[in-house]
């Protein structure tokens, strides 16, 4: 009987169904749907009326790989009044049915100390509410508490894989920027309503690398469930698809040039796909001055001979302009110096150490050297004018390995470093993941900004890219690194 109560079914249509009247009682006037589909409507919303701005987009089901259509689920972002009245209605062929719940609030985000969480891990931490759809002209009115923009989620689980039936989330959106500005954390923007009903997020200053990537989040988090299952989620970011905002796009670049930026993100309520309803800007305001490169040279990089084959670049710091690092294995007594240019002949740039330098000392011509050979971190810190040199810590990550396991838990699974190579053995079947261990005193880095993996028998950096494909391993596999060489091999 529950099934066929909130499941959308040919039975609850046609008990949803009423005439195309001009007024609902209440004063609600519907005469200007013209288009088949699913609106928002209510006091709360500003109008009296059904209008073709407030129509729901067709939702995407982030739950599944791809990201697919889902039929019979529905999206909106739309400003709402608190403690007005608003609810859904369908309009097919001029036929309308009206869609309410009974909200309640709920936590799907993950917090250990918090017992009414759900503790999904790519949720907001944040209370939505939440209702079974109920279908029908006594279908109950919905309200928020406070005055806001909020995405609308409808779901009318028309595949019965939702074991609680057809479901509506509404959840309170705060824009905001996570990337490279942030460490892909969370950044909200100062919003401004406009006298058009417009609403206008932005955010000065962001500091970014050179082709620095981002995302608009209308929370900090990934994703909404609407089930314990996971089965079905709601997208809450905004990125690119085909050069426009959509809520399954990727990274947006925000210049070719490292610096200051301004970008705006602009709401103004729109029929078309979820998206369609936001544009957004960037404005370089103040370029960074911060240096794009780092070289390394001697006798074992490239003898000594800027611009020639050898020489080692030092890898970016995902997120941190003006950090850059390398591993390789330095000779006891055996200098080597470092240059943000790596041109044939030319010394301008070139330095053996820097103020807040730790970890090595100079010989007389002050190239960088260690006392003792073996496989080492140099790290680079141009804007704390800092030069850190240390034994290399290299670690596995995720739950192929035991010792890290699901909670993802960095500095566990550390590899051996024996011979100039560091290896691993792998507990569990799944994806690999690993990553160079910033040195002693570096704060704020995280270890995906420091990563790298192994296509073809190569070391491929991360550096300030996105996530790096998948690379399969199997249990008892062993993965050895030769940082010098540049190559790795599971086996």
């Amino acid at each position: 009987m529950k099934k066929i109560f909130y499941f959308l079914s040919a039975l609850a249509l046609m008990a949803g169904f009423v005439a195309c009247e001009e007024k609902e009682e209440g004063g609600i006037d519907f005469s200007e749907i013209v288009l088949d589909g699913f609106y928002v409507y209510g006091d709360a919303t500003g109008s009296d009326k059904v209008v073709s701005a407030n129509a729901m987009a067709a939702g995407y089901n982030e739950a599944v790989e791809g990201k697919p259509l889902r039929p019979g689920m529905y999206e909106k972002y739309i400003w709402l009044e608190a403690d007005k009245e608003f609810a859904l209605i369908e309009n097919s062929a001029g036929n309308m049915t009206f869609y309410g719940a009974n909200l309640a609030e709920v936590n799907y985000g993950y917090d250990e100390n918090d017992p009414n969480c759900k503790n999904f891990a790519d949720n907001p931490n944040m209370k939505i509410q939440q209702g079974k759809l109920i279908i029908g002209e006594d279908a109950p009115k919905m309200k928020v508490k406070e005055e806001g923009l909020y995405h609308i989620v409808l779901d009318n689980n028309t595949q019965g894989d939702l074991a609680d039936g057809a479901q509506i989330i509404v959840q309170k959106a705060n824009w905001g920027v996570r990337g490279g500005m942030n460490g892909w954390g969370y950044t909200a923007g100062e919003m401004t309503k406009n006298e058009d009903g417009s609403i206008t997020y932005t955010w000065a200053d962001q500091d970014l690398a050179a082709n620095g990537e981002f995302k608009f989040a209308s929370c900090h988090g990934w994703k909404i469930n609407l089930d314990v299952d996971g089965k079905v989620k709601a997208e809450v970011g905004l990125g690119l698809l085909e050069g426009k905002l959509h809520h399954t796009g990727a990274n947006i670049v925000a210049g070719e040039k490292a610096g200051l930026y301004k970008i705006t993100l602009t709401y103004k309520a729109k029929a078309g796909n979820l998206a369609d309803s936001f544009t957004y800007a960037v404005e370089l305001t103040k370029e960074s001055t911060l240096p794009t490169e780092c070289f390394m040279t001697g006798t074992a990089f490239g003898n000594w001979t800027w611009g020639s084959e050898g020489i080692v670049s030092l890898i970016p710091v995902h997120s941190h302009g003006g950090h850059f690092w390398t591993v390789r294995q330095l000779n006891a007594n055996e200098g080597v110096k470092l240059s943000t240019i790596n041109v044939a002949n030319d010394w301008s740039k070139a330095f053996g150490k820097m103020t807040n330098g730790t970890g090595y000392t100079n010989d007389k011509d002050d190239n960088l050297v260690v006392a003792e050979s073996g496989l080492y971190m140099i790290y680079v810190n141009f804007v704390d004018n800092a030069l850190i040199v240390e034994p290399a810590k290299i670690y596995g990550m995720g739950p192929v390995f035991t010792a890290s396991g699901d909670s993802w838990t960095g500095g566990a699974a550390a590899f051996t470093i024996a011979d100039n190579l560091a290896s691993i053995t792998v507990d569990n079947a799944g994806s690999l993941r690993q990553y160079a261990a910033a040195p002693t005193g570096v704060t704020g880095v995280e270890w995906w900004q420091m990563e790298f993996n192994i296509y073809d028998g190569k070391i491929v950096y991360r550096a300030g890219g996105g996530d790096q494909e998948a690379v399969a391993v199997n249990a008892g596999q062993t993965v050895t690194l030769d940082f010098n060489a540049g190559t790795g091999s599971i086996k």
